[in-house]
């Protein structure tokens, strides 16, 4: 609501009094007396103080008394003390992303001398005497706390130790409203200590001690030389320290597939700590202990994150007791977030929290095991306590930490029934397909290796070479062919994927030492990118995307990436056409073809290519060393005429497309695409030739030489995705898992889309 004037309009905007400001940032930096208390004691640990003394009256309300033995103040630097915004600890903005201390901004002192009436003692080391001042609103005062002339303020000389004194008296004294709000001088108190132990915890060779204003027994005291486990058993009780167990993350570890450190990836540098084991039985909740770069913090989704594991190894009811100390690097960290600095902010927070849980749930899973049980005094009968053990025992049984946006639903060890049965549409395009293949007149022809081996070759497919045509059906094949694609029952639905008879021969592996070939073989283990292959031989297959665009997805761990399959295929295929180098499978045709009437097509619709005559003069020149090397069979019939009689079959199960067949063969018999003169290019490029031709093509909603209705039209078009998204899933994805090495030019061509934390953050289920 918007105060009016008499004459209706608004009041005008007006600066406030510098008092007012002053005393409204304050209130906003010091709530209440453990605030106060925080920041004067971060101050005396900067100060590199070894013993902290702390006396508090009614509170902290009417008295808060803190006394170190750290370096003190120099005189020239009271009369700056109290001001705001004045501070040694950092110069300019730029300074806050290497901070290492805990105060910086230079506002605690002074807001606390708005508020209450403030006086320090202090000492150096090279100073001869201690000097006391007093403040009032942020300037020195009189020993009353009143304004006066420059030498009636002025720090006078005293006896003193060195270090210093800050004492706080009537805090709120100025601000009624504050202090009517404080109903208890004992949760006031609670909360001082609270705030001391913890930093008595943390801070290790400093020694605490606390106790209220005139009383001579100390509440709370802890000593500099005590190891971590004896300071949480002073400050949290012997309950709490008997239960601890070390958490120690080093930010040089790193995730067994991650190529970079903690360290190197998010700027985690170290974490350390102390947790209670599952055998801590406390009912009562004892706020987390959380230090970020030493500087006392309240990170609620490390908290929550923490909850969620103790809930798989705690009663329900229990709570546990947590202490972490967490160093990250100071420029992924921002400390200037909360007026009194309890939340920081800092990069790659889930991915710190997720290290951090999994260290945590690791170290609480080993101990698990041995978890302890009160045991009552009475006797049971033999059947009861056989009873009891066996409860025992499964009690004892170390449960696992289930993390629902982290969990694997689906990996590359779960097979599918799928993949043993083809719905009804996709047999009806292989009718189709096989309907084409044998009015082309095409059937395939194979090779393999010794019979030795040809038992694993039929039942695994990993190694495709030696398997051929053979057009009478014996028995003997029934069987084989019984065996590789399943049972008779079966038969019909997967038959059809080929409708090719195979058999295997004896012929012998050849063993390549040819020093192109082995050039080749280490040019692509140089360009191995380790954690795309990993992720590629742990990948599930999902699906075609877009199948003109040639992409689909796949999932690795709880991550879907999109992929040009495309690109993908071109590198496993020219992979494999290296590796079976001079032992490919045969793709025979049942009548040779000849090369004018295969590249009548490009001549017909293409200019200026090379004349036709001398890709047949290449062709015959070099055709023993197409055949030979790569199973591309070139004869000349009887009519002295050049005919294709065989391709090279690189895969089981996977034909080449035929379409391409004219661009093949003439790109094979250019001399402009491949440099005869040099082996390892004309190899190399010969490889690439038929990668290419194996690549499948895109499918595209629009063929004008279709000649029918677009009905039937799209219905061959879903009829060919259905068969070449089987085909990539059960034939070509599962050798890629086995045998493909990723190279680096494919990262352009594997993209993460979405991952499950991801989706979870946005949906908030799976």
């Amino acid at each position: 609501m918007v105060d009016l004037n008499e004459s209706g309009e608004g009041a005008q905007i007006k600066a406030l009094d510098l008092s007012v400001v002053n005393k409204i940032a304050a209130g906003e930096i010091i709530i209440q007396p453990a605030n106060a208390l925080k920041e004067l004691l971060e101050n005396s640990i900067d100060a590199k103080s070894t013993m902290i003394d702390i006396q508090v009256k009614d509170g902290g309300l009417k008295l808060l008394h803190i006394t170190d033995n750290g370096k003190g103040i120099h005189k020239d630097d009271l009369h700056l003390l109290c001001e705001r915004f004045a501070t040694s600890k950092l110069s300019k903005f730029e300074d806050l992303e290497s901070i290492a201390t805990y105060g910086f901004r230079g506002e605690a002192l002074a807001s606390i001398s708005h508020i209450s009436r403030l006086s320090v003692v202090t000492k150096t080391a090279t100073s001869p005497l201690a000097y006391k001042a007093f403040y009032s609103n942020g300037k020195l005062a009189t020993s009353s706390f009143k304004a006066g002339s420059d030498k009636s303020v002025e720090p006078k000389p005293i006896a003193g130790k060195d270090g210093t004194q800050i004492i706080v008296e009537n805090l709120f004294y100025n601000v009624p409203s504050r202090l009517k709000a404080f109903r208890s001088k004992n949760d006031e108190f609670a909360k001082i200590l609270d705030v001391i132990g913890r930093y008595a915890v943390h801070a290790g060779g400093v020694g605490f001690s606390c106790k209220k204003f005139g009383e001579s027994h100390q509440i709370l005291s802890t000593r500099p030389q005590l190891n971590l486990k004896e300071r949480i058993r002073v400050v949290f009780g012997t309950a709490v320290a008997n239960e601890l167990i070390d958490v120690i993350l080093d930010g040089d570890e790193k995730d067994e597939d991650a190529e970079k450190s903690y360290k190197d990836e998010y700027g985690l540098i170290k974490v350390s700590g102390a947790v209670t084991n599952s055998n801590f039985n406390n009912k009562k909740r004892i706020q987390p202990v959380f230090f970020i770069n030493h500087r006392l913090v309240s990170c609620d989704p490390l908290k929550r994150a923490l909850s969620s594991i103790y809930q798989f190894f705690l009663p329900k009811g229990n709570q546990p007791f947590i202490y972490l100390s967490l160093e990250i690097s100071p420029q992924n960290l921002d400390v200037n977030v909360h007026p009194t600095k309890r939340e920081v902010r800092f990069l790659n927070e889930e991915e710190i929290i997720d290290i951090i849980c999994v260290k945590v749930h690791k170290v609480l899973s080993n101990i698990d095991s041995s978890r302890k049980f009160k045991a009552q005094g009475v006797l049971f009968d033999q059947s009861d306590s056989k009873r009891l053990i066996d409860e025992s025992i499964s009690l004892q049984a170390t449960k696992k930490y289930r993390q629902e946006n982290k969990l694997v639903r689906v990996d590359a060890l779960q097979a599918k029934l799928n993949q043993y049965l083809l719905n009804q549409s996709e047999n009806n395009y292989q009718k189709q397909m096989t309907e084409e293949f044998t009015k082309s007149k095409w059937k395939q022809d194979y090779t393999s290796e010794k019979a030795n081996q040809s038992e694993k070759s039929e039942i695994s497919n990993d190694n495709p070479n030696g398997l051929f045509i053979d057009d009478q059906e014996t028995p003997e094949k029934q069987a084989r062919d019984s065996r590789i694609l399943g049972s008779e029952e079966s038969s019909n639905s997967v038959k059809s994927v080929a409708e090719i008879e195979y058999q295997v021969t004896d012929k012998e592996r050849v063993v390549v030492n040819f020093g192109s070939i082995l050039d080749l073989k280490e040019e692509v283990k140089s360009q191995l990118h380790r954690p795309l292959t990993n992720i590629f031989n742990n990948s599930v297959y999902v699906g075609i995307v877009d199948e003109t665009k040639r992409l689909c997805c796949f999932q690795y761990d709880v991550k879907l990436f999109l992929c040009d399959y495309a690109a993908v295929l071109n590198e496993f295929y020219y992979q494999m056409a290296l590796s079976e180098f001079m032992n490919y499978g045969v793709y025979q045709l049942t009548e040779p073809v000849l090369i004018e009437d295969i590249l009548g097509p490009i001549y017909k619709h293409h200019g200026d290519l090379v004349p036709i005559q001398n890709i047949k003069e290449k062709f015959i020149e070099m055709r023993e060393m197409f055949k030979e090397y790569f199973e591309i069979g070139l004869e000349i019939n009887e009519d002295d005429q050049l005919i294709l009689v065989s391709l090279p079959l690189i895969m089981r199960d996977i034909i080449p497309s035929l379409s391409k067949l004219p661009f093949f063969i003439y790109r094979l018999g250019s001399s402009e695409n491949i440099n005869f003169q040099d082996e390892k290019l004309t190899f190399q490029s010969i490889l690439k030739e038929i990668a290419l031709l194996y690549i499948p093509e895109s499918i595209s909603s629009d063929d004008d030489n279709f000649e029918t209705n677009a009905n039937e039209l799209k219905s061959l078009n879903n009829n060919k995705r259905d068969q070449l998204n089987n085909q990539l899933e059960h034939l070509v994805f599962p050798m890629i898992k086995r045998r493909f090495l990723a190279t680096k030019n494919l990262l352009r061509d594997v993209v993460q889309i979405a991952d499950l934390p991801g989706l979870y953050r946005v949906f908030e289920r799976c």
